[in-house]
């Protein structure tokens, strides 16, 4: 996927990617860990991504960013009229998720993690 993306669309789906990770409160070392980015040198890392770097070429990544974005869009669509709840939806308990909330599901279980809260939100 990420040879697919031009420099200027991978821009976009980093800011568009940690805006919305930021929005449901998620934590800098968190955010990395969802990313699958390496735990080191987050912080340095983290502030190029804010200024305008893409996230690296790394197929892994990208398939995460996607997810993560579909979660995003899915849940906007779940409460159309609150972009608030909408948030609050991926740090919230869920009976789904055994009354975890889809944040810690993800952190816990990474890319499988978000696939099974993908499949949940679309359903």
């Amino acid at each position: 996927m990420p040879e697919r993306l031009s420099a200027e669309e991978k821009v976009a789906l980093t800011h568009r990617v940690l805006t919305v990770l930021s929005a449901w409160q998620v934590e800098p070392m968190e955010q990395g860990q969802l990313l699958g980015l390496p735990a080191k040198d987050s912080g340095r890392r983290f502030r190029r991504y804010r200024a305008g770097a893409p996230l690296p070429d790394e197929r892994e990544i990208w398939t995460r960013v996607a997810l993560l974005l579909r979660i995003e869009n899915a849940a906007q669509q779940l409460f159309p009229h609150s972009a608030l709840s909408a948030n609050l939806w991926v740090t919230s308990p869920n009976r789904r998720f055994g009354g975890r909330t889809p944040l810690a599901l993800m952190l816990d279980q990474g890319l499988e993690g978000m696939r099974h809260v993908e499949r949940a939100i679309v359903d």
